[in-house]
C-alpha cells in the first residue's frame, strides 16, 4: 500500500470515528440508557441477512414473454459530471453499538450506529427457466436478462439510474428504472426485485460506457441530511452486503454501479 493510500484509508478511519463519536453524543442526549458495546459490525449484519432475506425462488415466475427496460439514449448526454460515492471493499472498523443491539440479528433497529443492505443480481438463463443469484463482484454477460434483488435495514426508496461515458468521465443520462420523478418504496426488511413486475428484466448490451446505478436511501437522505460516510462492501457467493455509519441526524444513502463484462 503507497503513501497516499495509507492517507487515504486513515482519513476514512477517523472520519469514521468522528461519525461515531457525534451519533454516541446525540444517542446520550436522546436516552441515558444507550450503550457502546465492542461488536462486530458484519457478523451482526450476516446473521440478520440470513434470517430476513427471503429466499430466491429455484425457478422463474411464469411469464408469457420478456419484456426488457429501455434506457436512454446513447447520444451526447448533457448532464452533470457524476461521482459515484465511496464504496469500500472489507468491514469497518468501528463496533456496531445501539440500544437495540440484542435483536439487531433478527430485527434491525433505526437506533443502530449503521444501517445496510444486501443486494443480488438475479440472472435469468438463456431457456428463462432458471434464475442464478451473483454478487456485485461478478459482472453482467452482454445480453444476459437480470434483475436486481434488494434488501435495506431502514425504510428506504430505490430507483436505477444511467450512466453513460468512461469511468472518469461518466454521467448520468436519466432514471432507467421506475419512470424519472417516481421511486420504489421499500419496508424495512422487505425484499424487492427491480423491476418489479414478473416479465421485465435490465438488459444490457456490449458498450463498455454504459452502466447502470443503484440508488437505495431513506427518504429523509437529502441535502445535508443524506450521510456522506463511505459504504463498505463484502461479496459472497450469490449476493453481497453493504454497511453504512450514520451519525444521529443523518440517514443512509447506498450506490452501486451495475456495469457488462467488457
Amino acid at each position: 500500500m503507497n503513501r497516499n493510500a495509507k492517507i487515504r484509508n486513515r482519513a476514512i478511519t477517523c472520519m469514521a470515528a468522528a461519525a461515531l463519536a457525534a451519533w454516541a453524543h446525540g444517542a446520550g442526549a436522546d436516552d441515558k440508557t444507550v450503550s457502546v458495546e465492542p461488536v462486530p459490525a458484519y457478523p451482526t449484519f450476516t446473521q440478520w441477512v440470513s434470517s430476513v432475506v427471503v429466499a430466491l425462488p429455484p425457478t422463474a415466475p411464469a411469464a408469457n414473454t420478456i419484456r426488457t427496460i429501455a434506457f436512454a439514449s446513447s447520444g451526447a448526454v448533457q448532464a452533470a459530471h457524476f461521482e459515484p460515492a465511496p464504496v469500500i471493499l472489507g468491514v469497518p472498523e468501528l463496533p456496531l453499538a445501539g440500544d437495540d443491539l440484542a435483536q439487531a440479528a433478527r430485527n434491525w433497529g433505526s437506533r443502530l450506529n449503521y444501517q445496510g443492505m444486501h443486494m443480488s443480481l438475479v440472472v435469468l438463463d438463456a431457456r428463462g427457466a432458471r434464475r442464478e443469484l451473483r454478487p456485485a463482484s461478478s459482472p453482467i454477460q452482454p445480453g444476459e436478462a437480470f434483475k436486481i434483488r434488494i434488501t435495506a435495514t431502514f425504510p428506504a426508496v430505490a430507483s436505477v439510474d444511467q450512466v453513460q461515458g468512461d469511468i472518469w468521465y461518466g454521467r448520468r443520462s436519466g432514471q432507467v428504472y421506475p419512470a424519472a420523478g417516481m421511486s420504489v418504496q421499500m419496508n424495512a426488511g422487505e425484499t424487492v426485485e427491480l423491476p418489479l413486475n414478473p416479465s421485465e428484466y435490465f438488459v444490457m448490451d456490449r458498450n463498455p460506457d454504459e452502466r447502470l446505478l443503484l440508488s437505495v436511501r431513506h427518504a429523509k437522505a437529502l441535502g445535508e441530511a443524506r450521510s456522506t460516510q463511505p459504504v463498505y462492501r463484502q461479496d459472497g457467493s450469490g449476493g453481497s452486503s453493504y454497511l453504512q455509519l450514520v451519525p444521529r441526524g443523518d440517514y443512509p444513502a447506498i450506490e452501486q454501479i451495475v456495469s457488462a463484462t467488457r
